[in-house]
C-alpha cells in the first residue's frame, strides 16, 4: 500500500473482503460488540455495509464512496460504520437481506443497512451511487437525510426499528408445519415445464442462473416416472451451459450466471458452490445417459479446482472475481488479433467474429472483443477436437500473463463440504481415485468436530453454523460411501448429532445458528434453497443418509421433520425447495442399501462397486464391511448380514430386509 494511506481497524481482520477496505478513509469496524457500544455512548446510528470480495458493485461503491474523503468524513462524524463479509457472517447477512427485501421488494449486494445501537435495522437498500442522478438518490444525500431523521424524529426511528425486529422474530417463530402434498413432485415438474426455454435451455429468460439443484430433482422425477421430456430439458440445459459463455472454455469452470437468455454473456465471477453443485448435476446426468461429454465436464471442473482454487493444505478457496484492472470480464475475453492464429474451422466453432460478440454494457456498442462459445449442436465436436485442445492450452498460457482477477482465498466450511461431497460422489461414479483423493485431502484439512465457520490461512474464525455441520457432515457420508473408511461415517454421525442437539427447536425445525450466538437480533430458520442449498435441506440429506446407513429411526424421523416443518409452504413454493425435495424423494419412497461384503480392494468387490456406482440410483447408499471395531460398532444396529453372507458378495437391502447375496458380475449387471 502507498505510504500516505492510513490503515483502519479492518487491517487486523482475516476476511479478504474486509481487508480490501482496510485503507479506506472510513473508520470501519468489523461486526462487533465494540462498534455498537460506541454507538450507544455517542448516540449515533450504525451504518452496516455488507458485501463480499468478488462482488462487482461492491467494488464500484467502494471506489465511488468509501474511498472518497468527503463521504468518509461525513460517515466518521455522524455514524458508526461496520463492514460485514456476507460469507463470513451469513447469519447477519440473512437478517439484513430479509429486511431489505421486505422494505424495498428486492435485494442484492452491496447491502446498505442502518441500525440503532441495539442492532435493530430501520433502513435498508443496496447500491447507491455517490451523487444523486435523476430520481436515483445518491449515497451522500441519503446519509444526510438519515442523519436529519435520526436527530429530528428519533421516536419514529425507534418505532420503525422495533417493528422491523418484532416482525423478524415473528417470522423466525412462525410455524409452517404441515403434510407434504402427495403431488408435490408433479407440481414441481409442471412448474419447470412451463418455465423451460425451448430454444436456449434453462428455466427463465434472463438473467439465467445454473440452479443445478433444480436439475438434480428433475432427474429424480424423470427417472421415477420415465419422463423423457423432463430428461431432455435437463440435458438441453446442461449442454447449453457448457457450450455458452457461462463456461470458461480456456481455463474451465463455470461463471456465476448469464446476463442474457442465450447463456452468452456471463457475470464473470466464479463461485466454489457453483462448481460443486454443477459437478453433481453433470455426474448424475452421466449416470442416466452415459454421455461422455458430462464425464469430461466433471474432469474439467476438477482440473480448474486443482490449478486455481486449492490451498496448500488441499482445502478450496471460495471464489474468483469478475473484475480485473477495474473492468468486468477483461481477463476472459479476446480480440481478433489474439485469436488470428486459430484455424477457420475453430474460429467458426467458437463463434469468433472480427467485430466481436461482447458488447459494452451501458450502450450496447460492439467492443471488438469475443467471449468464446459454441452452438450446442457443435459442442461435442469442439470438446473432442485435438486441434482445439492444443490451441486451448496455448490460449491459457497467453492468458496467464494477463493481470488476473483476485481470488478470495477465504476457506468456507460449508462450501468446502459441498465441493468435497461432489468430488466423492463423482469419484465413486467414475471409479476415479484421483477425485476421491482430492475430496479426502480437502476434508482432512478440517478438524473434526469442526470448530469454525470460516477461516483464512489456517486461522479459526466464527463458530460453526447449521450449514457447516450439514454440509461437512454430508461430505463425510459421501466419503464413507466412496472409501469404506469408518472414520468418515463417525464424523457424519457426530455432525448429525450436533445438529439435533444444538440447532433444533421444540418441534424439530432447525435454526441457522446455535443458542450460543447472541450478537444478532434474532435466530432465523433458513429453509429456502437459493443459489445453493440451505442448511435445512442439506441436514435432511445428511439425516436421511445416516439413518439409512445405520438403520436408526431417530435420524430418519429427524430428516422427515426437516421437510414437514415446511410442509404448509411446499405446494405454493415448490421451486424454492428443490434440494429439500431431493431428500424427500428418499424419505418418502425409501432408500436402498447396497452392501459390499468383502475386502474393499478384492477384485470382485472392486468390479461390483464399479458397475453399481456408475448406475443412476439416487436413493441408494453404499455400505462396506467394517474393517475395525469402530466401523462394526457404528453398523451394529443395522444388522447387515456380514457374518452369514458369502465372502465377496453384494446384497441389496431395503425396508429392514436384504435380498439374496449376489456373487457374480453377470447378476450385478
Amino acid at each position: 500500500m502507498p505510504n500516505d494511506r492510513i490503515a483502519n481497524r479492518l487491517v487486523h481482520e482475516q476476511s479478504p473482503y474486509l481487508l480490501q477496505h482496510a485503507y479506506n478513509p472510513v473508520a470501519w469496524y468489523a461486526w462487533s460488540d465494540e462498534a455498537f457500544e460506541r454507538a450507544r455512548k455517542e448516540d449515533k446510528p450504525v451504518f452496516v455495509s455488507i458485501g463480499y470480495a468478488t462482488c462487482h458493485w461492491c467494488h464500484v461503491m467502494e471506489h465511488e464512496s468509501f474511498e472518497d474523503e468527503t463521504v468518509a468524513a461525513f460517515l466518521n462524524e455522524h455514524f458508526i460504520s461496520i463492514k460485514v463479509d456476507r460469507e463470513e457472517r451469513p447469519d447477519v447477512d440473512a437478517i439484513c437481506m430479509e429486511v431489505c427485501q421486505s422494505l424495498t421488494g428486492h435485494g442484492g449486494w452491496p447491502l446498505t443497512i442502518m441500525m440503532d445501537d441495539q442492532r435493530q435495522p430501520f433502513f435498508a437498500g443496496t447500491y447507491y451511487p455517490r451523487q444523486s442522478i435523476g430520481n436515483r438518490l445518491g449515497f451522500l444525500d441519503l446519509l444526510q437525510r438519515l442523519k436529519e431523521v435520526w436527530d429530528s424524529d428519533r421516536e419514529r426511528v425507534v418505532e420503525t426499528a422495533t417493528e422491523i425486529t418484532r416482525t423478524l422474530i415473528e417470522q423466525a417463530e412462525a410455524d409452517f408445519r404441515g403434510d407434504v402434498p402427495l403431488d408435490i413432485m408433479e407440481i414441481l415438474a409442471d412448474h419447470h415445464r412451463r418455465m423451460f426455454d425451448e430454444v436456449y435451455g434453462g428455466f427463465a429468460v434472463s438473467p439465467k442462473f445454473p440452479s443445478p439443484h433444480h436439475l438434480l430433482v428433475l432427474l429424480r422425477i424423470a427417472h421415477a416416472t420415465d419422463d423423457k421430456g423432463l430428461l431432455s430439458m435437463v440435458c438441453a440445459t446442461l449442454d447449453a451451459m457448457r457450450a455458452g459463455g457461462l463456461y470458461d472454455h480456456v481455463g474451465y469452470g463455470f461463471h456465476r450466471y448469464s446476463t442474457d437468455r442465450e447463456w452468452l454473456v456471463p457475470h464473470f465471477e466464479k463461485m466454489l458452490y457453483d462448481q460443486a453443485m454443477l459437478m453433481m448435476a453433470y455426474t448424475e446426468a452421466w449416470q442416466v445417459t452415459k454421455d461422455e461429454l458430462y464425464h469430461t465436464v466433471v474432469l474439467e471442473i476438477a482440473d480448474y479446482l486443482r490449478r486455481e482454487m486449492t490451498s496448500n493444505d488441499g482445502a478450496f478457496f471460495s471464489a474468483q472475481d469478475a473484475d480485473s484492472e477495474g473492468v468486468e470480464g477483461k481477463f476472459y475475453v479476446w480480440n481478433a488479433i489474439e485469436l488470428s492464429h486459430l484455424s477457420d474451422d475453430l474460429l467458426l466453432l467458437l463463434n469468433v467474429r472480427e467485430e466481436g460478440n461482447f458488447r459494452e454494457e451501458s450502450t450496447g456498442s460492439p467492443t471488438g472483443l469475443s467471449i468464446l462459445h459454441c452452438k450446442t449442436s457443435d459442442l461435442r465436436q469442439l470438446v473432442s477436437s485435438e486441434e482445439w485442445e492444443v490451441q486451448r492450452r496455448e490460449l491459457y498460457r497467453i492468458r496467464v500473463e494477463r493481470i488476473p482477477p483476485i481470488t478470495d482465498d477465504k476457506v468456507l466450511t460449508d462450501w468446502n463440504g459441498l465441493m468435497i461431497g461432489a468430488l466423492a460422489k463423482a469419484g465413486r461414479a467414475f471409479s476415479d481415485g484421483s477425485l476421491v483423493s482430492m475430496a479426502e485431502r480437502a476434508y482432512l484439512s478440517f478438524p473434526q468436530p469442526i470448530i469454525y465457520h470460516r477461516s483464512r490461512n489456517g486461522h479459526n474464525a466464527i463458530p460453526p453454523m447449521l450449514d457447516d455441520h450439514a454440509m461437512i457432515g454430508w461430505a463425510g457420508l459421501e466419503l464413507y460411501q466412496s472409501t469404506g473408511n469408518s472414520r468418515y461415517l463417525r464424523d457424519a454421525l457426530d455432525n448429525a448429532d450436533t445438529i439435533l442437539e444444538h440447532f433444533s427447536d421444540d418441534s424439530g425445525a432447525l435454526y441457522s445458528v446455535t443458542r450460543g450466538i447472541t450478537d444478532i437480533p434474532v435466530r432465523q430458520k433458513q429453509c429456502y434453497d437459493s443459489a445453493y442449498p440451505c442448511g435445512n435441506s442439506m441436514s435432511a440429506l445428511l439425516l436421511a443418509g445416516v439413518g439409512a446407513v445405520t438403520n436408526t429411526r431417530r435420524y430418519r424421523m429427524a430428516a422427515h421433520t426437516c421437510v414437514t416443518s415446511n410442509g404448509s409452504t411446499l405446494g405454493a413454493y415448490a421451486p424454492g425447495f428443490c434440494m429439500l425435495l431431493c431428500a424427500w424423494d428418499t424419505i418418502v419412497n425409501g432408500s436402498a442399501e447396497i452392501v459390499f461384503n468383502g475386502e474393499f480392494e478384492a477384485p470382485f468387490i472392486v468390479e461390483a462397486r464399479r458397475h453399481l456406482c456408475a448406475s443412476y440410483q439416487p436413493r441408494a447408499f453404499y455400505i462396506h464391511r467394517p474393517t475395525d471395531e469402530q466401523g462394526a460398532s457404528l453398523l451394529r444396529d443395522a444388522s447387515y448380514p456380514f457374518d452369514i453372507s458369502p465372502e465377496n458378495s453384494v446384497l441389496k437391502c431395503s425396508d429392514y430386509s436384504c435380498e439374496r447375496p449376489i456373487t457374480s458380475l453377470e447378476d450385478i449387471e
